[in-house]
Parts: structure tokens; C-alpha cells; sequence
């Protein structure tokens, strides 16, 4: 039996240090597929602002045509008054 009782202490040994590893990896697994869940939705997020920023930028533009012809007729405006006092 002098035998067996080093053997089987090793076999022990060998299962916690296995069980520890297997705890390790899982640990390790489900920190990944967090850090996953994570990327995913900052990914969506990431594609929400891009989409965002895309129509703000086309309503920039639109707004700027409309400044730039609120110019034009502003300054035609004030072209035809000058015209008006300086027959007057």
C-alpha cells in the first residue's frame, strides 16, 4: 500500500491542477465572449454615428445652398433698392 498512496496523491495532484486549468480557460472564454459582446455593439454604435454624420454632412451641404442663394437674392434685394433711390 506504500506504493499506492504516492500514486494516488500525484493522481489528485494531476485532477486539481486539470480542474484549475479547465476553471482558467472557461474564465478566459467567457471573458472573451464579453469582450466580444462589447466589440459588437460599439461596432453597431460605430456604424449608427457613421450614419448619422453622413446625413448631417448632406444637410450641411443643403444648408449651405440654401445660405449661398439667400445671399444671392438678398444682394439682388439690396441691388434693386440702390436702383430705386438712386432714380429717386
Amino acid at each position: 500500500m506504500s506504493k499506492l498512496e504516492p500514486a494516488m496523491d500525484r493522481f489528485s495532484s494531476a485532477l486539481d491542477r486539470l480542474e484549475a486549468t479547465i476553471n482558467r480557460q472557461v474564465l478566459r472564454a467567457e471573458t472573451a465572449r464579453q469582450l466580444q459582446v462589447k466589440v459588437d455593439t460599439l461596432s453597431e454604435s460605430r456604424a449608427e454615428l457613421a450614419e448619422e454624420l453622413d446625413q448631417l454632412k448632406s444637410e450641411g451641404r443643403r444648408l449651405n445652398e440654401l445660405n449661398e442663394r439667400a445671399s444671392g437674392t438678398l444682394a439682388d434685394a439690396i441691388e434693386g433698392i440702390r436702383e430705386v433711390l438712386a432714380e429717386g
